[in-house]
């Protein structure tokens, strides 16, 4: 007999980009006593990702006074400390989220490039053969992600674009069934 885990391995991650770079992949873990463990989103984690990694490297790239932030609804992403970094670093007018003055729309479509093309796309070619372990797993993300090309990540934005231009020309309805109208955009 040999024992197999029950569900494969799984990595929270984080990760942005804008038209000519990536920033992270930032996993979400903890040291526990056999190494690293995956661990949940909470408001705490989120601040200090934000705090210890996401601002620094845009710092360092010297944009985080031109970045725009959009983040979804989920409740670590308004907790108060970190609508309070996030003012302090992006300013109300360059942040969409809940409880901010452009809000992110409520039961919206897959409007965050990461969301309807980033993570799907890194599901199809991480998993594409078996995984061993969660160092395995981690490692091909970061690569992966790393071999995104910048003319991949024009086109994701310019896609955006087109996402946002027709929920403002319709009026904030779904826009779906619009999109696949459209010219299409291949992904490399």
């Amino acid at each position: 007999m040999q024992p197999l885990p029950l569900h494969s391995q799984k990595a929270t991650v984080w990760c942005g980009f804008k038209a000519a770079f990536i920033v992270g992949p930032f996993f979400f873990e903890e040291i526990g006593v056999s190494g690293p463990i995956t661990c949940t989103v909470n408001e705490t984690r989120y601040e200090s990702l934000l705090r210890n990694q996401l601002i620094p490297a845009l710092q360092q790239r010297g944009c985080v006074d031109s970045i725009i932030l959009t983040q979804d609804n989920d409740p670590p992403h308004i907790a108060t400390p970190v609508k309070q970094l996030l003012n302090l670093h992006f300013e109300n007018d360059r942040i969409i989220s809940r409880h901010f003055p452009t809000a992110w729309p409520p039961r919206s479509p897959k409007l965050n490039p990461c969301d309807f093309w980033l993570w799907g796309y890194l599901n199809g070619v991480v998993y594409g053969d078996p995984i061993a372990n969660l160092a395995e797993l981690k490692n091909r993300i970061t690569q992966h992600i790393h071999d995104i090309t910048t003319e991949t990540l024009r086109s994701v934005v310019e896609r955006a674009i087109l996402r946002f231009q027709l929920i403002g020309e319709y009026g904030g309805q779904h826009i779906e069934h619009f999109l696949s109208k459209s010219k299409p955009t291949s992904f490399s």
